[in-house]
């Protein structure tokens, strides 16, 4: 940090807070340098637990993290992001975290903004980056959103969902357990899952569009899956989420398709909706690997 930079500081009572917190991740001090450069450090609690193995998080809280940090430096007003990006780069651990969040490209139009997050040893194990684009009034040229629910017939709507009413499976829950997956409030049905987190992404600030996105959003990779996990793993080492509106209300659906390559890589592509109509895209690269039996 430069010797002239000026800090300020924020400290928050975590003390009697613990693991069983109601929340992905405790808060716990934070500065802001005069250049804009945000740190924080969380805890991650056993909300985020993986249903790969004990001891790591799932993709979704590190994504969902790395939001919150980015939002932490974005321009205040004017426009929004349009595209979060975030890069696993190993076993994301529970417990202590700090993060750090950065301008990289400043501009009244566009901005591009990076979060870096480490464990307390320094070993980078997320690194993130947002696009943010000025905003304005197309509301005479947007694409017709079509609900996300049945027509008078009762059929599927255009959007390819099943109506959340409809939505009935828990094949999602029998197939998946952790402590992030038990987070969870899921309705689901073939290739499709509406969804909702019971808890927030930082214990104490409400979630905005994209956490609360964010927050559930690496389900894609579990949502359709033609591989048997008994069998094989298929963890992602990314996650790209592009919105072209902000989500509406708490549930999120999503409807993904798995596509495996012959040398070990795979793809899973997501459709993102709410219950008004789809509000963007996902994308996540895969890793293959038979289970030793």
């Amino acid at each position: 940090m430069p010797a002239d930079s000026t800090v300020r500081t924020r400290r928050l009572d975590c003390r009697g807070m613990t693991s069983t917190t109601d929340a992905y991740f405790l808060p716990g001090p934070e500065s802001t340098t005069d250049t804009g450069q945000f740190t924080r450090t969380f805890t991650a609690t056993e909300h985020t637990e993986s249903p790969w193995g004990r001891g790591f998080q799932h993709g979704s809280p590190p994504a969902a993290l790395i939001t919150h940090v980015l939002e932490q430096v974005v321009p205040e007003t004017g426009g929004r992001l349009v595209r979060v990006t975030t890069e696993l780069l190993g076993a994301v651990p529970l417990g202590e975290l700090h993060a750090v969040g950065r301008v990289v490209r400043p501009g009244r139009r566009i901005c591009l903004v990076e979060a870096v997050v480490t464990d307390p040893e320094g070993r980078e194990v997320i690194r993130g980056s947002g696009w943010w684009v000025r905003t304005r009034d197309t509301a005479g040229i947007e694409t017709p959103g079509e609900r996300s629910g049945a027509d008078e017939a009762g059929a599927s709507s255009a959007t390819g969902m099943v109506p959340l009413e409809e939505a009935t499976s828990t094949a999602f829950a029998e197939m998946w357990s952790s402590g992030y997956i038990d987070s969870l409030v899921t309705r689901g049905a073939p290739g499709q899952l509406w969804l909702h987190s019971r808890i927030p992404v930082v214990a104490g600030i409400p979630d905005s569009p994209w956490t609360r996105l964010a927050a559930v959003a690496d389900v894609a990779n579990g949502t359709n899956p033609t591989l048997d996990p008994k069998s094989w793993t298929f963890m992602n080492t990314d996650l790209s989420i592009q919105l072209h509106r902000l989500p509406r209300g708490q549930w999120i659906g999503i409807s993904a398709e798995a596509s495996y390559g012959p040398d070990g890589i795979g793809l899973t592509s997501g459709r993102i909706h709410d219950l008004d109509g789809p509000v963007g895209t996902t994308s996540q690269s895969l890793m293959l690997e038979p289970i030793a039996t």
